[in-house]
């Protein structure tokens, strides 16, 4: 193992990315894939996963905000970079020479935008996005699209749409997801503007949608965009999370463990320590409900996560050892140890578990086998 602090550190497996990505062309037919890597690609590093991808033949890519943007043309990641977020108009005039993509979602922003493109003499690519049913950013009517087409200044890219239910085949829910597509698709062809409308679930569930690029987000990572339906043979998560054991006890009938006092041994029980916390990402709410794995085999959390630490029974593993591995969240699809079971003990979605591992935990990328880099922030 490359040279770094041997602690908590997360495990990105690049060969199963590179997998993923074939089985989501599969799905997508003759659509290009725009990669979402926002927020640290969903906390497994945007960079390396971005250039990642950059081998598997991706050139589009789409992030929340400007900084995102930066970071990754600053690593040299080829390909076009949509911002999905409002970019205050001088910054967006100060980096129009770069390969970045800036969403227009309203007239107002798009004049404002369009009379800085003029009076600085460049051209702004922009994708529109329009709101058919989230209420959330984006313009509503053909009349609103045909005022910004007619800016000068802006070059208009593409549309596109958020769906909001395209994760759920509930009968009500796709006849929704429907209706979103021919709001975007009956603006956006009768003006023959490109689009894009299909996020992981739309991909999966709704391959048949008429578009020019499909949006890889959460499914890319190996993850269900809805815990209730399965992913596709073959996809898998390329993201665990690991630690070492560092303390070995025995505490006996009657002690209790952690803050709040809430695990009583019933029994002489053997205690691990692990330097792994929520400050790492290790989500406070599986306390005392989620399993570890050491040496193969189920260890319970005992008491309360702590930020930094978290005590484990491991009374049933007799062979554990101090500098043993300890997976916290392993690279299953779902069940076990994996992030998406996690999170539905936590009552949450594995977006949320995968973006808050912290940046003190590095991230270690495996390709071909082998250790490849080690991407530390602290």
């Amino acid at each position: 193992m490359k040279n770094f602090y041997h602690r908590t550190w997360a495990e990105i497996n690049l060969d199963v990315l590179k997998k993923n990505i074939d089985i989501i062309r599969s799905y997508a037919g003759d659509k290009d894939i725009i990669a979402i890597v926002k927020a640290n690609a969903y906390g497994h590093g945007d960079a390396e996963t971005a250039k990642a991808l950059n081998n598997c033949g991706v050139k589009h890519f789409a992030v929340s905000n400007l900084w995102e943007a930066q970071n990754l043309s600053s690593a040299k990641v080829e390909g076009d970079i949509l911002i999905f977020g409002y970019c205050d108009v001088p910054l967006a005039l100060e980096n129009v020479d770069k390969n970045f993509l800036f969403t227009v979602g309203s007239v107002e922003y798009a004049e404002e935008l369009s009379q800085a493109a003029v009076s600085a003499g460049v051209k702004v690519p922009v994708h529109i996005k329009f709101d058919t049913g989230m209420s959330r950013v984006g313009i509503t009517t053909g009349e609103e699209a045909d005022r910004i087409l007619a800016l000068p200044g802006l070059e208009c890219r593409a549309g596109y749409t958020h769906f909001a239910v395209a994760d759920s085949l509930e009968k009500e829910d796709e006849e929704f997801t429907q209706l979103q597509y021919k709001r975007l698709s009956d603006i956006c062809r009768s003006r023959n503007i490109p689009m894009h409308v299909q996020n992981s679930g739309g991909i999966l569930f709704h391959k048949g949608f008429d578009a020019d690029f499909v949006r890889a987000g959460i499914v890319m990572y190996g993850h269900r965009p809805n815990i209730e339906y399965p992913l596709p043979d073959g996809i898998g998560s390329i993201f665990s999370l690991k630690s070492v054991i560092c303390q070995i006890k025995t505490i006996q009938p009657g002690v209790t463990v952690s803050y709040g006092r809430t695990f009583t041994a019933d029994k002489p029980t053997r205690l691990a320590l692990i330097p792994c916390g929520y400050a790492d990402g290790f989500n406070r709410k599986l306390s005392g409900q989620w399993n570890v794995l050491v040496c193969g085999k189920p260890a319970p959390v005992c008491g309360r996560i702590c930020m930094d630490q978290t005590l484990i029974d491991i009374t049933d593993i007799p062979e554990a050892k101090i500098g043993d591995v300890v997976t916290v969240y392993s690279n299953e699809t779902y069940g076990g140890s994996s992030i998406d079971h996690a999170a539905e003990i936590a009552g949450t979605i594995s977006y949320e578990l995968l973006c808050c591992i912290g940046t003190r935990v590095p991230r270690l990328y495996i390709e071909n086998g082998e250790e490849k880099d080690l991407l530390r922030y602290l």
